[in-house]
């Protein structure tokens, strides 16, 4: 019987992640698609149009952003199949992760520095 409950926890945990992962995975498919991407990377002027040169803010910026949303993602993964499978290891993954979140933080920092600076000016 104990078998049994245990496979049903394993069925039900790759379900679920199954379920979260399928969103994801169709909305990076679509970010592909979008128009002006490699713009977004470029300095801009004043006026708000590409000035051409790209920006190593705004590139750092975008690997941040990557980086702390890989993270989101793969936590979110372990945290499901945690919840369902042992939820009593589930306070100690949780409590750990806000220092993990502050780290990969700092990748933003050289874009806010820019920002910044653009405020100042």
């Amino acid at each position: 019987m104990e078998i049994e409950w245990q496979a049903l926890s394993v069925a039900a945990a790759i379900v679920a992640v199954i379920a979260f992962n399928v969103p994801v995975l169709i909305a990076v498919m679509r970010l592909r698609q979008v128009d002006g991407f490699s713009d977004a990377l470029r300095e801009k002027d004043p006026s708000g149009d590409s000035a051409g040169a790209i920006s190593y803010s705004r590139v750092t910026g975008m690997i941040g952003a990557v980086v702390v949303s890989s993270l989101f993602w793969i936590i979110s993964n372990i945290v499901i199949v945690t919840a369902i499978l042992n939820p009593k290891d589930l306070p100690s993954i949780l409590s750990n992760v806000s220092t993990l979140f502050l780290v990969g933080a700092a990748l933003f920092l050289p874009y806010a520095f820019n920002q910044l600076k653009t405020l100042v000016q």
